[in-house]
């Protein structure tokens, strides 16, 4: 028999808290079960495995960060919002390293429905980007460049990166950001640049 009051909702948010503070690796269902105060068993009643748990435990992690993401960018346009955004990003990850884990390695846990979920994280950044002006495939160019400069950042100065120098890290991601900025400011400009120059060929070749 269940126990009186255990809900799906209770049981993902459980686990949820006990992936943070322990880790994924640590966790199963049998600790999660340990910290309800109930049988292994009983889950079975709301859940159809760790795997089905996983995924719940996942699409929240994925909404958390998609909402940080929102909530920088709410207001803010071009450089203001990208500053924005790669703060936001960065300091979820920092705060909730496990529910980070857990979204960069949806493709190793094979969840499909969290796979699709995940790509709510990229929707703030390509509405940043099309402030810039930036569309088709160089919009999904940057916003790889982006998520590959937030991420990597932070997954080497966890690792124990960056120590090296005096140079404060936090000016050093703010660098990178900027560069990424000046790169988005130009791109309008080069675009344009280059269909000026179509045009000319073009009237060229027809004169």
């Amino acid at each position: 028999m269940a126990k009186k009051g255990l809900t799906k909702d209770r049981i993902i948010h459980t686990a949820l808290a006990q992936i943070e503070e322990h880790g994924l690796p640590a966790f199963s269902l049998r600790s999660l079960a340990s910290a309800l105060e109930i049988q292994v068993s009983s889950l079975y009643n709301h859940i159809q495995g760790q795997k089905e748990l996983l995924a719940q435990v996942g699409l929240r992690a994925v909404h958390m960060l998609a909402e940080q993401e929102e909530q920088a960018v709410a207001g803010r346009r071009r450089d203001e919002a990208l500053f924005a955004l790669a703060d936001a990003y960065r300091r979820f990850a920092r705060e909730h390293t496990e529910l980070y884990h857990i979204i960069m390695g949806v493709h190793t846990l094979e969840i499909p429905l969290l796979e699709s979920a995940a790509e709510q994280i990229a929707k703030p950044i390509l509405h940043v980007l099309a402030d810039y002006g930036i569309a088709g495939s160089r919009q999904i160019h940057y916003q790889r460049l982006l998520r590959s400069v937030m991420h990597g950042f932070f997954a080497h100065e966890t690792s124990g990166g960056f120590t090296a120098s005096a140079v404060d890290r936090e000016e050093s991601y703010h660098f990178s950001i900027a560069c990424i900025a000046a790169q988005l400011n130009a791109e309008p400009n080069k675009s344009a640049e280059s269909s000026r120059n179509k045009q000319s060929i073009s009237n060229h070749n027809n004169n």
